[in-house]
Formats: C-alpha cells, structure tokens, sequence
C-alpha cells in the first residue's frame, strides 16, 4: 500500500512538472524575444539583444496605454451584457420546462457552431444602419455575441446543481423573488459567476475579427495593435505586446482567487480555504 501510494505521488509530481513546463516555456520564449534584436535560426540564444521593442511600447507611437484601456472596456461592457443576458436565459432553461426548451438551447449556443465571420458581417450591417451606436457599443455586442454561449452553459450548469427545493421552500415561508435570489441563489452562484467573468475578459480582449469588422479598424485594442507586427514577422514587438496583454489577465486571475478565498471563508469557514 505504501508502495502504491509512493508512486501515485511519483506521478503526480511528474505531471506537476510537466504541465508547469508547457505553462512556462512558451512565456520564457516570449520574454526572450522581447528583448531580442536578431535571432537567425537554427541559433538556440539570440545573436543581439536590445531594448528598441520596449522603448517603443512605452513610446507615443506605441500606443499601449489606449489599445490596453480600449481592451478593457470593451470587456467590461461585454461581462455586463453576458449578465444582464446571461442570467436570465440560464435561470429559464434550468428551472422552467417549456415546450422548444431544446430548441432554444440549441439556438442560444449556436455562435459556437456558426462561422463567426457570417455572424459578425450580419451584425456589422445592422449597426451601420442603426449609426447612433458608437464603437464600445457596437464591439461589445459582437463580443458578447461570441462569449454568452460560454456563460450561458456555466450559469447554467450551477442552477442545475442547485436545484429548485430550496427557492419552493423559501417561497412558502414567505419571500419573494428577489429574497430568493439574494438569500440562496446569489451564494451559490458566486464561483460560478466569476469563474465565466474571468472568461469572458479573456475570451474579449483576444478578438481581433469581431473588433476590425465592426469598428473598421478605428478603434486600437491591442489584437489589431499586434496584428501588422505578427504580419510582417516582427517577433519582437509581437512578444512585447503578448507580455502587456498578460498583466491584466493575470492580475485578473489574482483577483479572481483572492475573491474565491474570500468566498469560501464567508460561507463554509476557514476550514474550506
């Protein structure tokens, strides 16, 4: 038995190290070439290394900070739109059975399935002829077009786990709806709601077609910020931009631990941190 157990750890350290390697070397490379000027293949170390791409970052021709502020706000608007769209549909197909739930299940998850470009075209064209919509606007909706799938299944599946029993007692004691919902319902859908937030960030602040197709290419985020980089092959500035596009995924992620601690410190005790 102590044998067993020994080699399970075994195992288990080898996958540790193993995934932390597929983490951690592509963003070693990154970093490298960041600071790389020249590096001809098949050499295994750069051949020149200078600063050029970093003092361009942080240059006015650059254009970091607006392509990383407009990246951020067109994912802020688009986790609004997930929630205030979200919520609803994963409540309705959880909790009450109509005839075409299937149906509707299958048509709210079908951007997943859909070329985007078809999609998007379409709703290019019905922005153009409502013009009163401005590039935020316009670019979160086709964002939030691609990631409410995402959220809907999630939101989804934790309604599912928690069941109605607990709303029809509280409904016989007396609360309303939103009682409900703030009482038992909010409590139990907090991972799960951060958990798909976090997604969908992620998910908005990579879209490089949905953004140059409905703004046109006038609003910089920092996809179409990278994009004539990566085209013309400078590796270089291309791994600069990844390396600022990380920070506020990771700390988005750092966010969404400490907020998840905290959760599990409110509601079960510090024995389930």
């Amino acid at each position: 038995m102590e044998r067993v157990d020994r080699l399970n750890r075994i195992f288990a350290w080898l996958f540790f190290i193993l995934m932390s390697l597929f983490i951690v070397l592509p963003f070693i490379t990154i970093i490298l070439w960041s600071f790389t000027k020249l590096w001809p293949w098949p050499e295994l170390i750069p051949t020149r290394i200078s600063l050029d791409s970093w003092k361009y970052l942080f240059s006015p021709s650059g254009r970091a900070p607006e392509g990383l502020f407009n990246s951020l706000m067109v994912a802020g608007l688009t986790v609004l739109f997930n929630i205030l769209l979200g919520f609803p549909a994963a409540k309705t197909l959880s909790h009450h059975p109509f005839r075409g739930k299937g149906m509707v299940f299958a048509l709210l998850l079908s951007p997943l399935f859909i070329p985007m470009t078809v999609s998007v075209m379409g709703l290019h064209h019905w922005s153009v002829r409502m013009d009163f919509m401005n590039d935020y606007f316009s670019i979160s909706i086709a964002h939030t077009l691609i990631t409410l799938p995402y959220f809907i299944v999630m939101i989804w599946y934790q309604y599912n786990q928690l069941g109605v029993k607990m709303q029809e007692a509280a409904r016989l004691l007396g609360a309303n709806s939103w009682r409900i919902f703030l009482w038992i319902e909010w409590p139990f859908l907090i991972p799960a709601l951060l958990l798909s937030c976090l997604l969908v960030v992620v998910i908005s602040m990579s879209q490089y077609l949905p953004t140059w197709i409905m703004s046109g290419g006038t609003l910089m985020t920092l996809p179409l910020i990278i994009f004539p980089f990566a085209s013309s092959g400078n590796a270089s500035m291309v791994a600069v931009y990844c390396l600022l596009f990380f920070v506020p995924v990771l700390l988005l992620v750092f966010i969404y631990y400490v907020l998840l601690k905290w959760y599990n410190k409110r509601f079960f005790g510090p024995e389930e941190v």
